[in-house]
């Protein structure tokens, strides 16, 4: 009896740095996400720097990988930034005490180091300015939000580049016509909100 006790305990020491052994040695079984690349986390931190965050929306872009930071989404498997989630809430509430939203005369052009973006929302801020042409070079982007961020002008005819484009909301831009419309139309599988009108 004291014999297989003694034996089982073996075992259990065995298989258990055989699973020590193999948590070390096995690509990807120590940590399932890489750190974002640092070409990406400059450009992130250049954003940062080119808008006004009174807010503190982006106090947690600290530090020497951007993947964590609040906003930020990167793929698991290359550590490529594929989202940025910058939703605000400008006007849409009073007190000042609860507001959270960037302000900026633009979007900075650093964005476009952001190759593998597939989703991008920058509703609800305060951009004063024309959508960026750049957008239109994000390949993979299959979601893009712009509702309410004081976006204004036409929509650049760089967006029609945007093959893989299923929602687009660019909500309430003042001057947006049939013509904009038009310029979007070749992309396939597109959704607009439906409360989205064309003037």
């Amino acid at each position: 009896m004291m014999g297989n006790q003694w034996v089982l305990g073996l075992n259990l020491v065995i298989l258990s740095m055989l699973l020590v052994a193999t948590k070390y040695t096995c690509p990807g079984a120590q940590n399932s996400t890489r750190s974002c690349h640092e070409r990406e986390r400059l450009a992130l931190l250049k954003f940062k720097q080119s808008v006004i965050d009174d807010y503190k929306v982006l106090s947690s872009w600290v530090g020497i990988d951007c993947c964590p930071w609040k906003g930020v989404r990167c793929d698991g498997a290359t550590g490529r930034v594929v989202g940025r989630h910058l939703r605000g809430n400008y006007e849409r509430i009073t007190e000042d005490y609860l507001n959270y939203y960037l302000e900026g005369d633009k979007v900075n052009a650093c964005l476009a180091e952001l190759r593998h973006l597939k989703h991008l929302d920058l509703s609800g801020n305060n951009f004063n300015g024309r959508i960026p042409k750049f957008i239109g070079s994000f390949k993979q982007l299959s979601y893009l939000n712009l509702s309410y961020a004081e976006f204004s002008g036409i929509i650049p005819h760089h967006i029609g580049n945007l093959s893989n484009l299923k929602v687009l909301d660019p909500g309430s831009i003042d001057m947006l016509n049939a013509n904009d419309m038009a310029r979007v139309s070749g992309l396939s599988s597109l959704v607009t909100p439906r409360n989205f009108c064309v003037q």
